[in-house]
């Protein structure tokens, strides 16, 4: 029979004690990782989102720099008025 006096007892208890504390706590960290991930996951959705828009955005400026600057030049612009006059030639239409 082997006797385990009290300082034992207690040591094994506080082992025990700091074993459950090490599974808690790699349990939040499990949870904490997996919630980053899914974080991580949306944040690269949203980049992919927001670089097809910049990438639209891009070519509009593009189509408006090339196609519709030239009609600009012909709007009269009346700043009394707040704003273009439409009186557009339409000479080249």
């Amino acid at each position: 029979m082997i006797l385990i006096d009290d300082d034992e007892d207690d040591d094994v208890f506080r082992l025990q004690a700091e074993v459950r504390e090490i599974l808690e706590s790699i349990r939040v960290l499990k949870e904490k990782l997996h919630a980053a991930v899914q974080s991580l996951s949306r944040l690269q959705k949203t980049k992919v989102t927001l670089e097809n828009d910049i990438t639209v955005k891009e070519s509009s400026i593009d189509i408006d720099r090339r196609e519709c600057i030239g009609l600009r030049k012909n709007v009269a612009i009346d700043p009394t008025r707040g704003g273009a006059n439409f009186s557009m030639p339409l000479n080249g239409f």
